[in-house]
């Protein structure tokens, strides 16, 4: 939910991730309903988008689930909320299940497909790699790390291998910015290992499997709350666990 046209009535995005596109099962696709004074939700200026849309980076496949995760935010501070999709079971090239989020911009007209951008793994600027079954974009979450007034984006990267330990988990971090709104430049990358974090990476912990915004000691700045599903906790496997991770003027506290 988000008000993507700026007209002070929030929209609705509703993903449909097991929609074909033509005869391709599962490729997935979201819709956008929006709000109106009189009526509240309508299908009029409904808009529906997939990966075969024109102008969305990327091509519709079998089994990407396009709109699996959604999450919104005023990634430029324009006053028009922007739509973060995360496709975790995206292929980049032969990497199967890298995944992906693309990034749709909003305007007087709602979201608009010409301000599409694509984050990965092998994006410049963006830390870490595109390996098999890392499900880049299988979370995500806003809020304003830094406090400077645009929303920034989490994104859960589950399962990420940390060196040799299998499906340790990570986060990657996104900030916006007035002018381009998502960008690459101090791009946070945070695992278990990183200091001030509870416990190590270890193989199957999918940090990052979930994650929840808020400003948990009321700084002004946003904190992340990271769940790390697979934990093994006294010998107890897949017990679970949480860490909190808090904004500052530097943004979040933890990773590099």
């Amino acid at each position: 939910m988000g008000d993507f046209n700026g007209d002070k009535i929030d929209d609705l995005a509703i993903g449909v991730s097991g929609e074909d596109v033509g005869s391709i099962k599962d490729a997935g696709a979201i819709n956008i309903l929006h709000g109106s004074r009189k009526r509240g939700l309508t299908h009029r200026n409904n808009q529906i988008w997939h990966q075969n849309s024109e102008g969305i980076k990327g091509t519709a496949e079998a089994n990407d689930q396009f709109g699996s995760v959604l999450a919104t935010g005023d990634f430029n501070g324009d006053g028009k909320d922007d739509l973060a999709i995360g496709v975790p079971n995206e292929d980049l090239g032969s990497i199967r299940d890298a995944g992906w989020v693309n990034v749709l911009y909003g305007s007087p007209k709602g979201l608009i497909e010409n301000r599409d951008q694509v984050w990965h793994q092998n994006s410049r600027g963006i830390k870490g790699g595109a390996e098999k079954d890392d499900l880049f974009g299988a979370a995500l979450a806003v809020g304003d790390f830094n406090g400077d007034g645009k929303d920034d984006l989490a994104i859960g990267v589950p399962g990420e291998s940390i060196g040799s330990v299998q499906k340790a988990g990570a986060v990657n971090i996104l900030y916006g910015s007035s002018k381009d709104g998502l960008t690459a430049t101090n791009n946070h990358w945070i695992t278990q290992n990183d200091l001030g974090l509870q416990d190590k990476s270890e193989s199957l912990d999918l940090f990052g499997y979930s994650l929840s915004v808020g400003d948990f000691n009321k700084d002004g700045f946003a904190d992340l709350a990271v769940g790390a599903f697979g934990e093994t906790i006294a010998g107890k496997t897949m017990a679970g666990a949480v860490n909190i991770i808090f904004g500052s003027a530097n943004g979040l506290n933890g990773g590099g």
